[in-house]
């Protein structure tokens, strides 16, 4: 596996069309130059020690040996150990709503984006645990496995939005479900989920009667809840992200109003032995989450990473030393005549 330990260096790359640009305009000037003298027979003589294979072969070498040179600018790696890590952690399954009413802006810019924003710095700060990640609405599924491979699962994250789930209206239930599925072994006591949602039922069925089975597993249900419980409109919106109208009732006409459904999620989380959140702009909430989950205890996590890397920034570099050796060797004209 090869990586790249200055990877910000490929804006030097910028550099290659800057060079073509630049003889191209040489080029330019020259020939601009050479048609004032306007004696075409000592120009055609001066030309007779001109070789324009040479300058093209030059050219060729420069910007090759260039394109080189930026690689072991950006040091390449080779990674040469693959060994298990052991760490200290608990699973976490994040379920997070992504139903309409999630757009509702009574938390800026939307609960949605605040909800994903509570994942993104909860994963930051517990780098030890395993997570894998639930989006719901109508329906439910594992959309990332349990996996310590945070940059793969914020990859995920990144990806969820209001369209994930085709099936319009919120499932606490079934999110519950299928979020107790995506744990892989027997021990209840290192495993949580945290259920992020306005806490809005829509669907049929009861899930605080799921919350009362899965409490029986000795899972923890923590609940974050994202909203207001004055609640907020429901926007719609075009292609290009601008509120085109609100969401209203099919029956009354009258627009709806998404509020945050407290009372539900607080009676999931209790039936667990959990907490229940209120979701802020700051996030100071996840502090106590912490605290609360660090006394579930930690459970021994194995993942493979590489441990060692070679750095092997010499071979780019040395073929980069041998092309621009050879533009300098090779010239452009006779030793009759150095310069036009």
């Amino acid at each position: 596996m090869i990586r790249f330990a200055n990877q910000h260096y490929s804006i030097l790359f910028i550099g290659v069309p800057a060079i073509i640009l630049l003889y191209i305009f040489a080029d330019t000037f020259r020939r601009r130059s050479l048609s004032k003298i306007g004696e075409r027979e000592f120009i055609k003589n001066m030309l007779l020690f001109f070789n324009p294979a040479a300058r093209v072969l030059r050219r060729i070498l420069f910007v090759i040996g260039y394109i080189f040179l930026v690689f072991a600018i950006m040091r390449p790696q080779i990674g040469t150990k693959l060994e298990k890590v052991k760490r200290q952690g608990i699973d976490i399954v994040f379920a997070v709503d992504v139903s309409k009413s999630m757009l509702a802006e009574d938390l800026k810019p939307n609960r949605l984006s605040n909800a994903k924003n509570e994942i993104r710095e909860f994963v930051r700060r517990r780098s030890d645990d395993r997570f894998a990640l639930v989006p719901f609405a109508g329906d439910a599924f594992i959309m990332c496995p349990l996996t310590m491979d945070f940059d793969a699962y914020l990859m995920f994250l990144n990806a969820v939005d209001e369209n994930t789930i085709e099936e319009p209206g919120t499932d606490l239930g079934k999110a519950l479900q299928i979020s107790i599925k995506a744990f892989v072994d027997d021990k209840p006591r290192y495993k949580a989920i945290v259920l992020i949602t306005d806490g809005e039922q829509t669907a049929s069925g009861n899930p605080v009667s799921v919350a009362r089975e899965i409490a029986k597993t000795g899972v923890k249900i923590f609940t974050i809840g994202v909203g207001t419980p004055t609640g907020d409109p429901i926007p719609i919106k075009d292609e290009r992200g601008n509120i085109i109208g609100y969401k209203k009732d099919p029956k009354t006409g009258a627009i709806v109003t998404s509020k945050l459904d407290e009372e539900t999620l607080a009676k999931i989380s209790e039936l667990t032995a959990a907490d229940y959140f209120s979701a802020s702009p700051g996030r100071s909430e996840l502090k106590e989450i912490f605290a609360n989950i660090d006394k579930m205890g930690k459970k021994e996590l194995e993942t493979f990473s590489f441990s060692n890397y070679e750095e092997i920034f010499y071979y780019p570099l040395s073929v980069a030393i041998i092309l621009f050796w050879l533009f300098w060797c090779i010239p452009e004209r006779s030793k009759k005549l150095k310069s036009l």
